[in-house]
């Protein structure tokens, strides 16, 4: 297994887990000229849509991570499939968890459901960086987006250890912590700049 055909088949797991995420929405059915109904309809979707927002951010913040983290790697052992093989699972169940959030959204259990989601891939995505970083995948020196990169990992796995907290109990909460999150992510210029070897 090469670096290169294993970030080409992680890139489509993620390409179709963002594109899955629309699924969650359903044509509202209205009987005939109904057009104040069918608005109705459509409003009262919003939650699936701050969700869809949500998770689409999400697994764009995964894709970016991941390239950045394979950025450079010279070698793909076991270990390493063994851990990105569990973090595309992962990354694959987030439109079900973004579902039931969506569906449900100020319910204790699809926020916790929503949050375990977010912290199994984000000690997974951490698993990954830490065992590239001591198995030499990069060779003899280990380049500074690679440090930077597990440090930010790192970052949003304490953020999800504290999104999930909230969740037993303050649901809205939870989901605001993982959209601050992820806007302060989105920010992260130099992510795209790495996987682009610049």
């Amino acid at each position: 297994m090469t670096p290169h055909r294993l970030n080409q088949f992680s890139d489509g797991i993620f390409a179709i887990s963002a594109t899955l995420l629309i699924l969650n929405f359903a044509v509202p059915n209205v009987q005939g000229n109904a057009n104040p109904e069918l608005v109705h309809r459509l409003f009262a979707q919003w939650p699936r849509l701050l969700a869809f927002l949500l998770s689409f951010g999400v697994v764009i913040n995964y894709w970016r991570l991941h390239n950045a983290m394979f950025s450079g790697v010279k070698v793909i052992d076991h270990t390493t499939m063994l851990f990105n093989t569990g973090l595309l699972a992962g990354a694959a169940f987030v439109p079900y968890a973004t579902n039931v959030a969506g569906s449900y959204p100020t319910l204790p259990a699809a926020a916790v459901l929503y949050s375990i989601v977010l912290l199994i891939v984000a000690t997974l995505g951490l698993g990954i960086s830490r065992h590239l970083l001591i198995s030499k995948a990069y060779g003899d020196i280990v380049p500074e987006h690679a440090l930077t990169t597990h440090r930010r990992i790192l970052f949003s796995l304490i953020i999800r250890t504290t999104g999930l907290l909230f969740a037993f109990f303050a649901p809205i909460v939870s989901y605001l912590i993982y959209w601050v999150m992820i806007l302060y992510y989105l920010s992260f210029s130099s992510i795209d700049r790495t996987a682009e070897g610049k």
